[in-house]
């Protein structure tokens, strides 16, 4: 997969999505490390700003990565990021993520417009057929957000990471490219 073209914006209607540079570093390495966001991420260790600085070296920069920062379109603050990794390009599949960063965004809509436009990007400019999403089944802003962009729930694994000293539910998330046919949905 290619890096993401650097003067590439996704804009929506409150937000835009544009990729992650450099610049962000500081900014996205406290917001991995805010509790409210590490609490629902399944790799829970420090990110320090060399740890960001190789992720967007060996990550993002050889395009292994498409991650973008949520930006407000009023005024252009970031309120968070979102990111497709773990590409298959047999299968045309990846997974997707997104987390805000800016407390104040919560509840407002802010994730799942940031969603449909990950995944307008995904299916129409990167021509995916699906993109999956892993969610803790306790994480149920995240579950909300997907079903209202069209993810359905694949599987649902209990006790399927240990974190924090206890075990924590899993939920799959599956979205498909609504322009290609499924194949279980496909007459024999």
């Amino acid at each position: 997969m290619e890096p993401v073209k650097k003067d590439l914006i996704l804009r929506g209607q409150q937000i835009y999505l544009r990729p992650i540079t450099t610049e962000d570093t500081e900014l996205a390495v406290r917001w991995r490390n805010q509790p409210s966001v590490v609490v629902n991420f399944l790799y829970r260790k420090p990110i320090t700003r060399k740890d960001h600085e190789n992720w967007l070296a060996n990550k993002v920069m050889k395009g292994l990565v498409h991650q973008f920062i949520v930006c407000r379109n009023e005024d252009d603050k970031p309120l968070g990021s979102a990111y497709l990794q773990n590409f298959d390009d047999e299968s045309r599949r990846a997974e997707w993520g997104i987390y805000l960063g800016d407390e104040q965004a919560y509840g407002k809509g802010v994730g799942t417009e940031a969603g449909h436009l990950l995944l307008d990007y995904a299916f129409n400019t990167l021509g995916l057929h699906k993109v999956v999403s892993r969610v803790l089944a306790r994480n149920t802003a995240s579950a909300r957000m997907s079903e209202k962009v069209g993810s359905i729930q694949e599987a649902y694994l209990r006790d399927e990471y240990f974190l924090d000293g206890q075990y924590e539910d899993l939920i799959l998330f599956g979205t498909f490219n609504p322009s290609e046919q499924i194949a279980s949905d496909k007459e024999g």
